[in-house]
Protein backbone atom coordinates (compact mmCIF):
# COMPACT_ATOMS: atom_id res chain seq x y z
CA UNK A 1 0.00 0.00 0.00
CA UNK A 2 2.57 2.56 0.43
CA UNK A 3 4.28 1.53 -2.93
CA UNK A 4 0.44 2.79 -4.22
CA UNK A 5 0.94 5.62 -2.28
CA UNK A 6 4.59 6.67 -3.46
CA UNK A 7 3.07 6.29 -7.20
CA UNK A 8 -0.19 8.19 -6.32
CA UNK A 9 1.83 11.07 -5.23
CA UNK A 10 4.04 10.97 -7.67
CA UNK A 11 1.73 10.95 -10.73
CA UNK A 12 -0.83 13.60 -9.15
CA UNK A 13 2.24 16.01 -8.70
CA UNK A 14 3.05 15.22 -12.61
CA UNK A 15 -1.18 15.61 -13.39
CA UNK A 16 -1.44 18.56 -11.24
CA UNK A 17 1.68 20.23 -13.40
CA UNK A 18 -0.22 19.55 -16.50
CA UNK A 19 -3.36 20.90 -15.80
CA UNK A 20 -2.17 23.80 -14.09
CA UNK A 21 0.13 24.69 -17.46
CA UNK A 22 -2.93 24.21 -19.33
CA UNK A 23 -5.51 26.01 -17.41
CA UNK A 24 -3.57 28.89 -18.60
CA UNK A 25 -5.26 29.00 -21.31
CA UNK A 26 -8.11 29.95 -19.76
CA UNK A 27 -7.63 33.66 -18.96
CA UNK A 28 -9.03 33.84 -22.77
CA UNK A 29 -12.48 33.22 -20.98
CA UNK A 30 -13.79 35.61 -18.97
CA UNK A 31 -16.70 34.10 -17.97
CA UNK A 32 -14.35 31.75 -16.06
CA UNK A 33 -16.37 28.12 -16.74
CA UNK A 34 -12.91 27.15 -18.66
CA UNK A 35 -11.37 27.01 -16.11
CA UNK A 36 -13.75 25.77 -13.57
CA UNK A 37 -14.27 22.82 -16.08
CA UNK A 38 -10.23 22.40 -16.24
CA UNK A 39 -10.29 22.76 -12.56
CA UNK A 40 -13.45 20.32 -11.99
CA UNK A 41 -11.45 17.56 -14.43
CA UNK A 42 -8.22 17.82 -12.15
CA UNK A 43 -10.02 16.91 -9.30
CA UNK A 44 -12.05 13.96 -10.52
CA UNK A 45 -8.39 12.89 -11.74
CA UNK A 46 -6.67 13.36 -8.54
CA UNK A 47 -9.53 11.54 -7.00
CA UNK A 48 -8.89 8.45 -9.16
CA UNK A 49 -5.00 8.60 -8.84
CA UNK A 50 -5.43 8.63 -4.98
CA UNK A 51 -8.09 5.54 -4.66
CA UNK A 52 -10.30 7.69 -3.36
CA UNK A 53 -14.32 6.87 -3.59
CA UNK A 54 -16.53 9.47 -3.02
CA UNK A 55 -20.06 9.59 -2.20
CA UNK A 56 -21.83 12.48 -1.84
CA UNK A 57 -25.43 13.10 -0.26
CA UNK A 58 -27.93 15.95 -0.05
CA UNK A 59 -27.47 17.17 -3.21
CA UNK A 60 -31.17 17.90 -2.99
CA UNK A 61 -30.41 20.87 -1.04
CA UNK A 62 -29.22 22.48 -4.02
CA UNK A 63 -31.63 23.95 -5.68
CA UNK A 64 -31.50 25.35 -9.55
CA UNK A 65 -30.72 29.03 -10.29
CA UNK A 66 -29.47 29.50 -6.77
CA UNK A 67 -26.32 30.42 -5.51
CA UNK A 68 -24.92 30.03 -2.39
CA UNK A 69 -22.06 30.66 0.22
CA UNK A 70 -20.87 27.14 0.92
CA UNK A 71 -19.18 25.95 4.16
CA UNK A 72 -17.23 23.14 4.77
CA UNK A 73 -14.59 21.76 7.37
CA UNK A 74 -10.97 21.79 6.53
CA UNK A 75 -9.05 18.96 7.78
CA UNK A 76 -6.51 17.69 4.61
CA UNK A 77 -4.99 19.30 1.51
CA UNK A 78 -7.07 16.63 -0.43
CA UNK A 79 -10.63 18.92 0.47
CA UNK A 80 -10.19 21.06 -2.20
CA UNK A 81 -10.33 18.31 -5.64
CA UNK A 82 -12.69 16.49 -3.25
CA UNK A 83 -15.13 19.26 -2.72
CA UNK A 84 -14.69 20.32 -6.53
CA UNK A 85 -15.76 16.55 -7.78
CA UNK A 86 -18.74 16.51 -5.50
CA UNK A 87 -20.67 19.66 -5.66
CA UNK A 88 -21.49 20.27 -9.57
CA UNK A 89 -21.93 24.12 -8.99
CA UNK A 90 -18.91 25.94 -10.89
CA UNK A 91 -18.18 27.43 -7.38
CA UNK A 92 -15.04 29.57 -6.66
CA UNK A 93 -13.21 29.14 -4.01
CA UNK A 94 -11.24 31.49 -1.23
CA UNK A 95 -7.95 30.20 -1.35
CA UNK A 96 -5.10 32.09 1.15
CA UNK A 97 -2.75 33.78 -0.77
CA UNK A 98 0.02 31.24 -0.08
CA UNK A 99 -0.89 29.23 -2.08
CA UNK A 100 0.27 31.76 -4.71
CA UNK A 101 3.81 30.88 -3.83
CA UNK A 102 3.38 26.98 -5.15
CA UNK A 103 5.43 26.51 -7.84
CA UNK A 104 3.38 26.41 -11.42
CA UNK A 105 0.02 25.79 -9.40
CA UNK A 106 0.24 28.80 -7.87
CA UNK A 107 0.36 30.46 -11.37
CA UNK A 108 -2.84 28.69 -12.46
CA UNK A 109 -4.19 30.15 -8.87
CA UNK A 110 -3.06 33.59 -9.77
CA UNK A 111 -4.77 33.07 -13.39
CA UNK A 112 -8.02 31.58 -11.93
CA UNK A 113 -11.85 32.90 -11.06
CA UNK A 114 -11.13 31.88 -7.68
CA UNK A 115 -10.32 34.51 -4.90
CA UNK A 116 -7.13 34.69 -3.04
CA UNK A 117 -7.57 36.37 0.51
CA UNK A 118 -4.69 37.59 2.55
CA UNK A 119 -6.00 37.18 6.21
CA UNK A 120 -3.16 38.98 7.57
CA UNK A 121 -3.65 41.64 5.69
CA UNK A 122 -7.97 43.09 6.97
CA UNK A 123 -7.88 45.71 3.93
CA UNK A 124 -7.08 42.75 1.78
CA UNK A 125 -9.27 40.78 3.04
CA UNK A 126 -12.24 42.74 2.83
CA UNK A 127 -11.43 43.89 -0.77
CA UNK A 128 -11.33 39.82 -1.45
CA UNK A 129 -14.43 39.63 0.40
CA UNK A 130 -16.33 42.67 -1.90
CA UNK A 131 -15.29 40.41 -4.71
CA UNK A 132 -16.88 37.59 -3.36
CA UNK A 133 -19.96 39.58 -2.88
CA UNK A 134 -19.87 40.75 -6.77
CA UNK A 135 -19.54 37.16 -8.29
CA UNK A 136 -22.41 36.04 -5.94
CA UNK A 137 -24.18 39.23 -8.05
CA UNK A 138 -23.19 38.01 -11.03
CA UNK A 139 -24.58 34.66 -10.77
CA UNK A 140 -21.79 32.57 -9.47
CA UNK A 141 -21.28 30.52 -5.36
CA UNK A 142 -18.43 30.74 -3.02
CA UNK A 143 -17.14 28.29 -1.12
CA UNK A 144 -14.88 29.09 1.90
CA UNK A 145 -13.00 27.00 4.67
CA UNK A 146 -14.22 28.99 7.75
CA UNK A 147 -11.90 27.38 10.50
CA UNK A 148 -9.24 29.55 8.31
CA UNK A 149 -7.02 26.84 8.11
CA UNK A 150 -6.67 22.73 7.98
CA UNK A 151 -7.68 20.93 11.66
CA UNK A 152 -4.16 19.06 12.64
CA UNK A 153 -6.14 16.82 14.70
CA UNK A 154 -8.84 16.25 12.25
CA UNK A 155 -11.76 18.04 15.09
CA UNK A 156 -13.23 20.55 13.55
CA UNK A 157 -12.22 24.52 14.98
CA UNK A 158 -14.19 26.86 15.68
CA UNK A 159 -15.56 29.27 12.61
CA UNK A 160 -14.61 32.73 12.16
CA UNK A 161 -17.25 34.97 10.84
CA UNK A 162 -16.06 35.87 7.30
CA UNK A 163 -18.22 33.71 5.19
CA UNK A 164 -21.44 35.34 7.25
CA UNK A 165 -20.80 38.38 6.52
CA UNK A 166 -20.20 37.30 3.26
CA UNK A 167 -24.20 35.69 3.24
CA UNK A 168 -25.33 38.99 4.84
CA UNK A 169 -23.96 41.37 2.47
CA UNK A 170 -25.20 39.56 -0.62
CA UNK A 171 -28.11 37.86 0.13
CA UNK A 172 -27.02 34.53 -0.64
CA UNK A 173 -27.95 31.29 1.94
CA UNK A 174 -25.53 29.73 3.47
CA UNK A 175 -25.06 25.91 2.53
CA UNK A 176 -23.04 23.74 5.21
CA UNK A 177 -21.09 20.41 3.81
CA UNK A 178 -19.46 18.17 5.83
CA UNK A 179 -16.18 15.91 4.54
CA UNK A 180 -16.37 12.88 6.17
CA UNK A 181 -12.82 10.61 6.02
CA UNK A 182 -10.37 13.51 4.17
CA UNK A 183 -8.28 13.47 7.34
CA UNK A 184 -7.36 9.74 6.98
CA UNK A 185 -5.97 10.53 3.61
CA UNK A 186 -3.53 13.11 4.10
CA UNK A 187 -3.40 15.37 7.38
CA UNK A 188 -2.08 18.29 7.66
CA UNK A 189 1.49 17.50 9.20
CA UNK A 190 2.03 14.36 6.60
CA UNK A 191 3.58 14.15 3.03
CA UNK A 192 2.37 10.99 1.64
CA UNK A 193 -1.21 9.93 1.42
CA UNK A 194 -2.78 7.14 1.93
CA UNK A 195 -4.28 5.26 -1.23
CA UNK A 196 -7.85 3.77 -1.01
CA UNK A 197 -9.82 5.23 1.00
CA UNK A 198 -13.41 5.92 1.43
CA UNK A 199 -14.84 9.61 1.53
CA UNK A 200 -18.17 10.82 2.03
CA UNK A 201 -19.36 14.64 0.75
CA UNK A 202 -22.60 15.46 2.91
CA UNK A 203 -24.74 18.68 2.05
CA UNK A 204 -27.25 19.89 4.59
CA UNK A 205 -29.80 22.18 4.31
CA UNK A 206 -29.21 25.87 3.13
CA UNK A 207 -29.40 28.57 6.61
CA UNK A 208 -31.16 32.03 5.05
CA UNK A 209 -30.11 35.82 6.46
CA UNK A 210 -32.80 36.90 8.49
CA UNK A 211 -33.31 40.54 8.99
CA UNK A 212 -34.42 41.65 13.01
CA UNK A 213 -35.04 45.20 14.17
CA UNK A 214 -33.74 43.65 17.85
CA UNK A 215 -30.16 42.18 16.70
CA UNK A 216 -27.22 44.19 15.05
CA UNK A 217 -25.55 43.13 11.96
CA UNK A 218 -22.64 40.99 13.69
CA UNK A 219 -25.01 39.63 16.18
CA UNK A 220 -26.94 38.21 12.98
CA UNK A 221 -24.08 37.38 11.65
CA UNK A 222 -22.33 35.53 14.46
CA UNK A 223 -26.19 33.64 14.90
CA UNK A 224 -25.46 32.07 11.44
CA UNK A 225 -22.43 31.19 12.32
CA UNK A 226 -23.01 29.13 15.20
CA UNK A 227 -25.82 27.61 13.20
CA UNK A 228 -23.66 26.70 10.28
CA UNK A 229 -20.89 25.24 12.44
CA UNK A 230 -23.38 23.19 14.51
CA UNK A 231 -24.70 22.00 11.08
CA UNK A 232 -21.72 20.92 9.79
CA UNK A 233 -20.58 19.59 13.00
CA UNK A 234 -23.51 17.13 13.02
CA UNK A 235 -23.07 16.38 9.07
CA UNK A 236 -19.54 14.85 9.85
CA UNK A 237 -20.74 12.72 12.31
Amino acid sequence: MVVLSVIALILVILETGFFSIFSLIAVLDRSGNLYLQIARTWARVTLLLLGIRLRVTGLEHIREGEHYVYVANHTSATDIPIVLAAIPHGIRLVMRDTLTKVPVWGWSMLASPYLIINRTNATEAERTLRKAIDAIRNGASVLLFPEGTRAPNGEMQVFKRGAFHLAYDSGAPILPVGIAGAFNILARHEKLPRWGRRVEVRIGPALYPTESSTETARAREISMMKQAEQSVRELIG
